[in-house]
């Protein structure tokens, strides 16, 4: 039979539930002739043994360079075989169900780069895991807040499709790279993820990329794809703040000039500044942040500072 489905996870932090989920994937195989590959950036290959040895299904391929999450996506499809290729989280949990509405997704519409399923919580509330490109007031209202204090306004929430219910979403502009199954054709013509961008935004390039080739993407809310927990792949929040910081100002960069970039800059500083202040305002005390969590915190906010203006 015929591959009609690679799947490639990226596995670069040891906390990450890779053993669940490869447990789902494991539950769509009788009905679904699919690859697994997981580009394995811990190298670590003692802790690996007990996944190997029931998971032998699953290809492991070692990447010890650690040369971010984005090349290690596109290792994996470099390898993988079949027409459509799901990148998926270690933090994810597929369904053979969500999995034949994104290849049908796929199969009917020759025009779509790649189909996003809804990514539920552990309650079953989807998240809003895609959105409009963003400009500079998508970022402006990110920085200050008001996007997340907001998120269902159409005005400050409009980066993510506030003011529209999730299950309404069809047609997007971006999806999350935490499930997303792509055509390979697509792939191999606009070429894989932009290395560049470490572990943010990568997604909203390569879909921008698509879009300016006429392609679309295509929400799939009916495919659920559940969410297992937080997203380890991305490493410590001060690791991954940093990294979105630098990948902000590239985006803009490249994909709006100079000008906009050196404006992103502006916004960027502004809300790396706010946060830093909101450190040493007077909380409750069961609010209160412990001082030397606040200490790392200021640390990373200064490395923050030094990121937007060197990159």
């Amino acid at each position: 039979m015929s591959l009609r489905l690679s799947v490639v996870i990226v596995h670069n932090h040891p906390r990450a539930p890779l053993s669940r989920c490869l447990d789902a994937l494991e539950q769509c195989r009788p009905g679904l002739a699919l690859e697994v590959l997981v580009v394995d950036q811990i190298c670590d290959a003692e802790a690996l043994a007990p996944l190997r040895a029931r998971f032998p299904w699953a290809e492991f391929l070692p990447a010890a360079d650690r040369r971010g999450f984005t090349f290690g996506i596109n290792r994996g499809f470099v390898r993988a075989r079949a027409d459509a290729v799901l990148m998926l989280s270690p933090d994810c949990k597929a369904t053979p169900d969500a999995l034949w509405r994104l290849l049908r997704a796929l199969q009917i519409d020759p025009t779509l780069a790649a189909a996003a399923p809804a990514l539920p919580d552990h309650l079953g509330y989807p998240a809003r895991s895609c959105g409009r490109f963003p400009g500079l007031w998508t970022l402006l209202c990110e920085q200050l807040g008001l996007a997340r204090s907001l998120p269902d306004s159409p005005l400050f929430g409009r980066y993510r499709y506030g003011g529209r219910g999730v299950e309404t979403l069809d047609l997007v502009d971006w999806a999350s790279g935490a499930a997303l199954m792509v055509s390979r054709r697509v792939w191999l013509e606009l070429g894989g993820l932009d290395e560049k961008l470490f572990l943010s935004l990568e997604e909203v390039d390569w879909c921008r990329r698509a879009a300016l080739a006429g392609h679309r993407v295509r929400f799939v809310p009916a495919a659920r794809v559940g969410l297992l927990g937080r997203d380890a792949a991305r490493g410590t929040p001060s690791h991954a703040y940093l990294h979105q910081l630098r990948s902000w100002v590239y985006y803009f960069r490249k994909h709006r000039g100079r000008q906009a970039a050196w404006a992103a800059r502006a916004i960027l500083s502004t809300g790396v500044l706010l946060r830093w202040a909101e450190l040493f305002l007077p909380r409750p005390r069961a609010g209160a942040v412990p001082a030397p969590e606040r200490a790392a915190r200021a640390r990373t906010f200064a490395a923050g500072l030094g990121v937007v203006w060197a990159s």
